[in-house]
């Protein structure tokens, strides 16, 4: 992409938690031109999604969403870790970020934690991705109270997953993304 006139332009920033920055600039590509608009949160921070798995069922979270006015069903979410650069270190912090995820939203532990990879919620928006992790849960294993975002847990039938997508109860593109990984990892 070819960049033309200054470079992006701050328009707002937010301090947080999380920190959110609105940039803009002109952008050509193709002999088109045209103001894009950026939104970048914790510094660009990647985020992670946990697909948790037990006995057939999935570990989901109900979750209200003022931006959408209602209520989601969606998978254990949120950002990672600052700092954590490519490589080695990177991986394992993605999946100390999603055990901790996992653990504040739904109170449970995970083993056997898998990296399946990455999605976008937004590539025409949003600043970064998010990594996409899978775990083994067990019921049993409680670990304590909830982050008190979450309204509550649900355990999902995998087989029950479309029906729930089509009557839009599951209807957000992370855990689209993210079961789509799953589904492709079987």
């Amino acid at each position: 992409m070819n960049m033309e006139g200054a470079g992006p332009e701050l328009a707002y920033a937010w301090d947080g938690p999380p920190r959110l920055e609105l940039w803009t600039q002109q952008v050509s590509h193709n002999g088109r031109s045209w103001r894009q608009h950026r939104l970048v949160a914790d510094n660009g921070t990647p985020g992670v999604v946990v697909v948790g798995v037990h006995g057939g069922r999935f570990a989901m979270v109900e979750h209200w969403r003022p931006a959408a006015g209602r209520s989601f069903l969606e998978f254990p979410r949120g950002f990672g870790t600052p700092g954590a650069g490519p490589g080695r270190d990177a991986a394992e912090r993605v999946l100390e970020d999603a055990a901790r995820e996992l653990r504040e939203e739904t109170g449970l532990a995970g083993t056997h934690f898998r990296l399946l990879g990455q999605v976008w919620a937004d590539t025409s928006l949003l600043a970064g991705s998010a990594s996409v992790v899978t775990a083994d849960l067990c019921p049993a294993d409680t670990l304590g109270p909830l982050d008190g975002e979450i309204d509550g847990l649900r355990w999902v039938d995998v087989e029950e997953f479309p029906r729930l997508m089509a009557s839009g109860e599951i209807a957000d593109a992370l855990t689209l993304a993210a079961h789509a990984h799953w589904l492709a990892a079987r």
